[in-house]
This record gives C-alpha cells, structure tokens and sequence, in this order.
C-alpha cells in the first residue's frame, strides 16, 4: 500500500468565512482561496491540511465548536491578535509588499519609512510568529510545509527556530519586482527576508519571468538563495465545466443576453485592484471607437468589476475614476439607446461563470499579475469561436500566450487593435487543453522534484 503524502498549506486566508448569522460557515472567494478547496477536493492517497488565520470573536466561537472542521477535515483555524493581523495584512502586506512586487509605487510620494512603517512591521513579525506557534502545535511528522504567499514571508525561520527540520517551500502567487524596485526595501527588512529565504527549501513560482526577477532581487550581494521551481497554479477544471449546467449560472446567463444587445461582446471581469489596469481597458474601448467610428453600435463591453480593500484609499480614488471614466466614454459615444460599456461593481460569482461563456472577446491586461486564473477559467466554458486579449506581463501569458492576442498592457492602441482583431473570432482549444493537463497532481509532482 502506497504511503500517503502529508502536506500543511499556509495561508494568510481562509476557505470559510462566518456567515450573518454568526452560526453558518460560507465559502470565502479569491483564486487561491478557490484553488486550494478545489486541491483539497482531490481524489487521492494525499494528506492535505490547511492551516489559516481567524481573529474575530465568531471565527474563534466556530473553531471552537469545529464547524470548519466539519464541513472539511483538514482545516486548521489559527486564533491570532486581531489588530496584528489587520495591521499586517493592511498597512505591510497590502499597501507594502503588494505595491512593492506588482511595480506601483509612485516614488515622489511612498513609500515612506517613518516610524509608524517599522511599528506596523513589527506587527507583521508578530502575526508571522502567531503563525507560525500554531503550525508549530500540530503533528508534522513527514509534513512537507507550504507556505503561500508574501503575507508570510517571515515564517520558514520562525519554523526553523522551532526545530522544524522537514521540507518548506515558499511558494508566491504574485508577480516579483524587478532589481531596481528592490533597492525600495529597507536593509533591516531586506535582511530579514532573505534570512527566511534561506531557511526554506525551496522558493515557488508561476513563471520563469518571475523566477529570473525573483534571482535577480534577492540573489546578488552574497545572498544564499535555495532553489526556484515555476508551477504554475491549476484552475478547478471540472468545476468550472460543472458551472454550465449550475442553475444559479443559467439564470444569470439569461439576464445577462440582453445586456449584450445580440452584439460581438468583450467582456472584462476583475477586482477593482490598481495593478489589474481597469483604467487604461476602457480607454482602449474609446480608442476602439476613435481608430474606427463605424464601430459605433456593433459590439457591447460588458465590464464587471467587484470592489476589494476598499479601506485603502487608493483602491476607493480608483473606484471613483472608474466610474467616471465609464460615464464620460457612454456619453461621447452614445447613439440611438446604445452606449458602448456596461458597468456593474457588485460581487457576484454566478453572474462572472455565466459571462465566460458569452463573451467573443475578453480582455485580461494587468501591468503585472503573477499568473491570472481567469484566463484558463474563462477558456474552459467558452465560445468555440472566442478569443483572449492577454497581457504580456501576467504569468500566464508564458504558459499559453503563443495562443492568444498579446499585448503590452500600457499601450492603449495596441490593446485596442487587438479587441477589434479578437472580436473576429479565436480558437482556445489549445488552452482548454493545456489547462486541462495542467492538474494538481502535475502541480504537486513538480513541487517534490524541486524538493528533490
């Protein structure tokens, strides 16, 4: 009989959250969040756990009670200091760290290392340690440890200094910054990190472009780096293909056919997220029509865009801008009960897997994205006849670029010649097939090699 595998998956957050009623437990949303339930759904002889932080009064009462257990063996909720994590996850991970690998600081004003900087960091070491003292109380006997992502980056010596002495992988779902951007790191931090590099096995990535930047940030000035491995993140391919028959999904399906007007539709849906470059997306549709103004009529945007931390006020300021740039386009091309964009900002799941299976066009253009599940998800329920506008600077344009319109995501005519080029048609076989293949067990495999 085969032995089985054990795996402890790390993460800043959980699959479940706790609903209204303070009692029932509903499914969290994000690509890793879905990703990782969807690994955990897997057939197999492997042993999966997921350790994640809870720090409200309901999250600790359901763990109490082991609801999350309940609804999945192998979750682990870790209880931390609320006001750590929020700091944390805020101020260092998400308006740090984020801005830091995704390249979007504007430098004549951040980022600034004052001394309320390097308080809130010290409460990111405190939650990396709160972390790490509850991985530190389970059984890790012959557990390899993966550690996702930059909110934890100080956890491979935590564990280290606990006598942790089996595999850690540090696995990023970002994008990294470039050489020059690392110099925006202060020493202290700079130090720190790469003392945690050093203490895992091996550090994971979605695409070699990130690998080489990752090698070329922290690998000079002596820095021993353990090994890279590019793995890209699976996408839940039958249940994106169970989706079509959802009837939460078919009821949206059919609200959502008049909003297309019976027209060639592009479609964009996303978080509202500075480095998802919402902006300059519509401004390609306006070029669209500007390069070409019997356009005027003949095709329909529809744009989804569902807000995400929104106490930050930059993410707030590009809401606003969004909105207002939407107007002004609708107004400027207007004609006869048309306009061209279709703008919705609430989060709704169904309403995004029934447009992927309407759209001729979808539109994906980040200035940086560590790899981008949406494309391989939309690919999978598609139009036969459908096509990808792709930045060249998300993660999955190395994986099935070759495929699809690329485009450099800051040049706005180029995007706009390649919506009016994919509205004509496409052929995404060759990426449902690639995403297809690209399993968890492939994932997991390329992992253990590394380790290896």
């Amino acid at each position: 009989m085969q032995q089985k595998s054990r795996y402890l998956f790390v993460t800043n957050r959980g699959p479940m959250q706790v609903g209204a009623d303070g009692h029932t437990l509903i499914r969290s949303g994000g690509g890793l969040a879905s990703g990782l339930l969807g690994l955990m759904d897997q057939p197999g002889h492997d042993e999966i756990r997921w350790l994640f932080p809870i720090s409200s009064e309901a999250e600790v009462t359901a763990a109490r009670e082991h609801r999350y257990e309940a609804i999945q063996p192998g979750f682990c909720p870790a209880p931390v200091n609320a006001q750590d994590h929020r700091v944390a996850y805020q101020v260092i991970a998400n308006e740090y760290f984020w801005y830091l690998f995704h390249g979007l600081f504007d430098l004549s004003f951040e980022p600034i290392f004052d001394q309320a900087f390097f308080d809130a960091y010290d409460q990111y070491r405190r939650f990396n340690d709160q972390m790490a003292d509850a991985v530190s109380k389970l059984d890790l006997s012959a557990t390899t440890i993966i550690i996702n992502d930059y909110h934890l980056m100080l956890m491979p010596q935590l564990l280290r200094d606990r006598g942790f002495g089996g595999s850690i992988v540090l696995f990023f779902h970002t994008p990294i910054c470039t050489a020059a951007e690392s110099d925006l790191i202060p020493s202290i931090v700079r130090d720190e990190l790469l003392r945690n590099f050093a203490a895992a096995n091996v550090i994971g990535l979605h695409a070699h472009h990130w690998e080489q930047f990752f090698i070329d940030s922290f690998g000079h000035r002596g820095s021993r780096l353990p090994p890279t491995v590019v793995a890209p993140l699976p996408a839940d391919t039958l249940g994106m293909i169970n989706s079509v028959s959802d009837e939460a999904v078919a009821r949206e399906r059919d609200r959502l056919e008049p909003l297309a007007m019976g027209l060639p539709t592009i479609l964009r849906v996303d978080r509202i997220e500075p480095s998802k470059n919402l902006l300059r997306g519509v401004y390609a549709i306006d070029s669209m029509l500007r390069q070409n103004p019997k356009a005027r009529g003949n095709f329909r945007a529809l744009l989804f865009a569902y807000p995400s931390r929104s106490t930050i006020p930059k993410y707030r300021r590009l809401t606003v801008e969004l909105e207002t740039l939407v107007k002004e386009v609708n107004e400027r091309w207007f004609h006869e009960g048309w306009n061209p964009i279709h703008l919705d900002l609430s989060d709704h799941p169904a309403r995004s897997l029934a447009s992927y299976q309407l759209f001729d066009a979808l539109l994906v253009n980040p200035l940086r994205d560590g790899l981008n599940l949406v494309v391989f998800e939309a690919a999978l329920v598609a139009k036969p006849t459908a096509q990808i506008v792709l930045s060249t600077e998300a993660g999955a344009a190395e994986h099935v670029g070759q495929w699809l319109e690329l485009i450099n995501p800051l040049d706005i005519a180029e995007t706009a010649g390649a919506l009016d080029r994919a509205l004509g048609g496409g052929d995404l076989d060759p990426v449902r097939s690639w995403t297809s293949q690209n399993t968890w067990t492939r994932w997991l495999e390329t992992i253990n090699r590394a380790l290896r």
